[in-house]
């Protein structure tokens, strides 16, 4: 008999392997240090395991952690402050994020970390400023992270501009962005659950010459490109006016699409730019709910996978989104693509699964290291609670209704254990590297001395939620 450190058992195993979501009803998971050991049926494991820690998961799913592709945790504090509007990045988030600082990155960012882990999520795809304070918070929590320092040459007061004109590009923006960038890589990357990707914000935010430089870096580096693309009609004007392309033509003419970019959105391409991105090997991650909110549109994620792309799942950011929930994520997305193509049959539940775990971790380039309940690969998984009223009846034959429940009724409360890297970072529901009362009351305080520097900030006179909170319609 070998003990391992950790064994579950007794639980509804979702391994994720092969074609589908390779359920054993009665399976079990054994975890020694930062790796799986072994998994399959409990009679069978029983025979060779005992564990250090043995923990009963009847009445509940074993399953890979949920993999966030596409996140901005430095903009928590700002949640629930831009939504309702068009041209959302102008005349909401670009004057709200004027007023940040790193106090309130540093707060925001742990609280919306601290959401996704509890409801499921172990590696989060994080894209944002001050990767510094960030990382610390990732570090803290005990969750894998894949970290881009995001970088652009826009001017600080970006939110003055016309949208559908081009901007001045200020060199010494993007210069001081890279520059945190190769710091970030230097001092992060490959240290424990941390790696880095090299993140233009977008064709449109980035000069070409900085974009070849961006490129150039990573190639030599090793790493991936984590880049908005066609995120919005304004994107694609700005690239017309600016280099008489639209965006996505415009980085295929330049050498800038290949396997090695993580593309997210691509929410306005038109479908021969679409296929322009598939046939390139470009990676692409579906943000639903964001996607939906801020701009009413739903990407092409039906459309790429059916051309033999890559996709994956992000929540995106608070202030367009509101919620990091990937399972609010799958819900959502699985939804709209099925009133997109007016069919119940797109998306079916277990694929939807798979786009929350294997086929995001395929889109950060992870997939031989998580994404899938496989000896060998890290111990990054979660247990849920079945015994809640909105997952009842639990039935496994002769229809299993176990995905179809995690996908179109399950919201991460039934998440009582996040286990990463081997270590327990939920156990019971609570986080265990982390006071949360003690963080939601510093992020209110945070939030409140945000809130003072807008109140006297004139860049948010055109903002409209600041208009209709003045109206008392907010």
């Amino acid at each position: 008999m070998k003990t391992v450190d950790l064994l579950i058992i007794h639980g509804i195993v979702i391994t994720m392997q092969g074609q589908g979501t390779g359920i054993v009803n009665d399976g079990a998971v054994a975890v020694q240090g930062s790796t799986i050991r072994a998994v399959g049926e409990t009679a069978e494991l029983r025979k060779e395991y005992d564990g250090h820690r043995v923990i009963d998961a009847t009445d509940k799913v074993v399953m890979p952690g949920l993999i966030d592709c596409h996140s901005h945790s430095s903009l928590g504090i700002a949640r629930g402050t831009a939504q309702d509007i068009d041209n959302w990045l102008y005349k909401g988030m670009f004057p709200i994020q004027a007023n940040l600082d790193d106090d309130a990155t540093q707060i925001g960012s742990l609280i919306e970390i601290a959401e996704s882990v509890l409801n499921g999520t172990t590696t989060i795809g994080d894209y944002g400023d001050r990767s510094e304070l960030v990382l610390q918070n990732h570090r803290k929590v005990g969750n894998r992270c894949v970290m881009t320092e995001l970088i652009h040459e826009m001017p600080a007061d970006i939110y003055r501009y016309d949208p559908m004109e081009t901007f001045p590009f200020d060199p010494g923006v993007g210069e001081a962005k890279f520059a945190a960038t190769r710091r970030m890589v230097q001092t992060w990357h490959g240290s424990g659950r941390i790696t880095c990707m090299v993140g233009p914000q977008a064709a449109n935010m980035c000069s070409l010459e900085l974009l070849r430089e961006l490129y150039e870096y990573a190639r030599k580096e090793g790493l991936d490109i984590h880049i908005h693309v066609s995120q919005s009609h304004r994107e694609n004007i700005q690239c017309e006016k600016r280099y008489g392309l639209r965006a996505i033509p415009f980085l295929e003419k330049n050498g800038l699409l290949g396997p090695q970019v993580l593309a997210a959105h691509i929410s306005h391409a038109q479908p021969e730019e679409v296929r322009t991105m598939a046939r390139h090997g470009c990676r692409m991650v579906l943000c639903s709910n964001c996607m939906a909110l801020i701009n009413g549109t739903v990407p092409p994620a039906a459309e790429y996978m059916e051309m033999g792309g890559v996709v994956g799942l992000g929540t995106d950011q608070a202030p367009g989104n509101n919620r990091n929930n990937m399972f609010l994520e799958m819900k959502v997305g699985d939804l709209l693509n099925k009133c997109k193509a007016a069919s119940g049959t797109v998306f079916p539940a277990w694929q939807m699964l798979r786009l929350g775990t294997i086929e995001s971790a395929r889109a950060l380039g992870m997939a031989d290291q998580i994404g899938s309940l496989e000896v060998g690969k890290k111990a990054d998984l979660i247990i849920l609670d079945l015994l809640h009223p909105h997952m009842t009846p639990i039935i496994l034959s002769p229809v299993r209704n176990i995905v179809p429940n995690l996908i179109y009724s399950a919201d991460g409360r039934e998440v009582e254990t996040v286990i990463v890297d081997g270590q327990v970072i939920v156990d019971g529901g609570e986080l265990t590297n982390l006071n949360l009362k003690d963080a939601i009351h510093h992020a209110n305080e945070a939030g409140k001395r945000f809130s003072n520097r807008m109140e006297s900030f004139e860049g948010l006179n055109d903002v409209p939620l600041a208009q209709w909170t003045k109206a008392g319609l907010y």
